[in-house]
């Protein structure tokens, strides 16, 4: 093998951990369950980007139809999408409770979501539905949400 050659497969191994160590970080390990409060707004996508015993949580979002205008007095169907990675050598169950909060962190109301199971080695995506009062979507402004794997 060439010193050029040598040269070359260095930078080419070098550029590929990189882009792996790229994909994997960003996480923040935690025990389980986890406990976090984030900014949030009704209609945004949040990435909590923490890793619960082996489980990647990519994704958190509660959404109301764009069709749909938020009446105060009224229940208004959300649906609450959440998207994991599961790490593990086996299956889990994710358990998701959000506490819907305003500006100075009073709870709002609180969502238990069913509990989503997370093949091993492999991206779960889940949507489900609630209906959660039109005044507290208005008014959140933070959630704090709580996380747990079950083996």
């Amino acid at each position: 093998m060439t010193q050029r050659t040598a040269l070359v497969t260095v930078i080419v191994i070098a550029a590929l951990v990189t882009a792996a160590a790229a994909q994997e970080g960003g996480y923040r390990a935690e025990e389980s369950p986890f406990q976090g409060s984030f900014d949030y707004r009704v209609n945004d996508d949040l990435q909590p980007m923490v890793e619960v015993a082996g489980v990647r949580w990519t994704r958190f979002g509660v959404y109301v139809k764009s069709d749909r205008e938020l009446d105060p007095e009224k229940e208004t169907p959300i649906t609450v999408e959440l998207g994991f990675v599961n790490t593990n050598s086996d299956s889990v169950r994710v358990l998701v409770i959000a506490l819907f909060e305003d500006d100075n962190g009073v709870t709002l109301d609180r969502l238990e979501c069913a509990k989503v199971k997370a093949n091993k080695d492999a991206l779960k995506e889940a949507v489900q539905k609630y209906k959660i009062s039109g005044a507290v979507l208005q008014a959140t402004r933070r959630v704090y949400l709580f996380c747990e794997v079950e083996r």
